[in-house]
């Protein structure tokens, strides 16, 4: 065990060069602050955090609310003007945690906004606060560092690769073939898109990438080909699919993978001369050890899909935060089914009123969400009619990956009764038997 620890003191203890560290800071504070512009540019501030009378929260986190408008836009004020810092290395170790705090609050808001690429920022984020992206006074950091920060990056490509070992991405080539499809009007290119053998070649395309573009970024003789790999899949998916600024930022982060010291003799230039003290190294050592357990807990949390019965792609209990990119095309239709046990009363709810058109699109498709809604439909009920006992039942049909429409849920659970949890949904009707076309 202590021959152990000292090799791996002895490997983590030499110093490289920290300019790729801080060309990666330089990347992510931009890009975060872009982002949070164009939140606030296209009307998304308004649209979807405060014209929703009701927000879906992440278990756990009730206690998270949307704010005013002046404090929902000096939140994103703060978080451009605190990512601006970051990018020009100003505090670092301040900036990232406002970042990070700033972050992660808007993201906790609402469920139904969740996107792996705001998990991944969130984790990042949280890696700079705990290993702060700046060389030491000689201009270096611990080779720890690097690759803890370089494991970050990869953990997207690597989960994201083994999510499509699975018969929808590699037989059917779905959700790809639905995806494609949908661009079968483009000029040139409109009749390939339609074709069933491109979309099977991109399916297992992807997946190559996906779990062979870490070791060809780390490796010199593959680096200049993978980077190119790097930057044309992510343009392709950014223009063919609604997926953000998420290409972008996985086209900044893969420099990491580069030699150390690229930036020196690409750009031909000092990018900082240092000046920052190191860290002591029991508290650099501490700090470390809980980057190391975040990355543990962010590699653990994939597996937990395997602990529920049936199809994740269906019932998508732990499919959240496994870095699980691109592999559901779903719609959905819910009706909620109200009765009033005293009263004898029934009647149907449409959530339209009181969600945004997205907050319903998302939450059509998604178990936990449509009981969640129904728990706040009930009490809000209940205090708008004083002396009622509601039960909430639901009515809804997904089509998943080019299937036909199915029931998602039990028809005749009450939903107001469920409790919110970890533990496996039994009122989760199994996943259609049948495969894509």
């Amino acid at each position: 065990m202590q021959r152990g620890l000292d090799r791996a003191r002895a490997w983590a203890h030499p110093r490289v060069d920290a300019s790729s560290l801080v060309i990666l800071r330089v990347f992510v504070g931009l890009l975060v602050c872009v982002s949070a512009l164009r939140f606030v540019a296209r009307g998304w501030v308004s649209e979807l955090l405060l014209a929703p009378s009701f927000h879906f929260h992440y278990w756990g986190f009730a206690w998270v609310r949307a704010p005013g408008p002046a404090l929902a836009y000096g939140l994103f004020a703060v978080l451009a003007a605190a990512s601006l810092a970051l990018a020009a290395g100003v505090r670092v170790r301040l900036s990232a945690l406002i970042c990070w705090v700033a972050f992660t609050y808007i993201e906790l808001i609402d469920l139904t906004y969740y996107l792996n690429h705001y998990y991944f920022i969130t984790c990042l984020l949280a890696t700079f606060v705990l290993l702060p992206p700046r060389p030491d006074a000689d201009g270096r950091v611990s080779r720890a560092k690097l690759t803890l920060v370089r494991v970050q990056v990869g953990l997207v490509y690597v989960f994201a690769g083994v999510a499509k070992l699975g018969s929808d991405w590699l037989v059917h080539a779905q959700p790809l073939r639905t995806w494609l499809a949908q661009h079968a009007d483009l000029p040139v290119v409109g009749a390939w898109l339609d074709e069933a053998w491109l979309a099977h070649l991109a399916s297992w395309s992807g997946l190559g990438f996906d779990l062979l573009v870490v070791p060809a970024l780390l490796w010199r003789r593959t680096r200049k080909v993978a980077y190119a790999a790097v930057v044309g899949f992510h343009v392709i998916t950014g223009l063919l699919f609604p997926i953000g600024m998420f290409p972008w930022f996985m086209i900044g982060c893969a420099t990491i993978m580069f030699a150390p010291d690229w930036p020196r003799r690409f750009m031909a230039l000092n990018l900082e001369s240092g000046g920052h003290a190191p860290t002591k190294p029991r508290l650099e050592q501490a700090l470390a050890g809980l980057a190391g357990a975040l990355l543990v807990v962010q590699i653990a949390l994939p597996w937990r899909a395997l602990l529920y019965p049936g199809s994740m792609l269906w019932h998508e209990q732990g499919f959240r935060f496994g870095y699980r990119v691109m592999l559901i095309e779903k719609v959905g239709f819910v009706e909620f089914r109200v009765h009033d046990r005293v009263s004898g009363d029934r009647w149907t709810v449409a959530p339209h009123a009181e969600l945004s058109a997205l907050q319903v699109k998302m939450m059509s498709t998604q178990p936990d969400l449509i009981a969640q809604y129904a728990r706040h439909l009930a009490t809000r009920l209940e205090h708008e009619m004083p002396g009622a006992d509601i039960e909430v039942r639901a009515d809804v049909f997904v089509a998943f990956n080019g299937r036909p429409h199915a029931r998602l849920i039990d028809p005749q659970t009450d939903l107001a009764a469920t409790r919110a949890g970890l533990a496996a949904k039994p009122w989760i009707l199994p996943a259609p038997t049948t495969d894509p076309p």
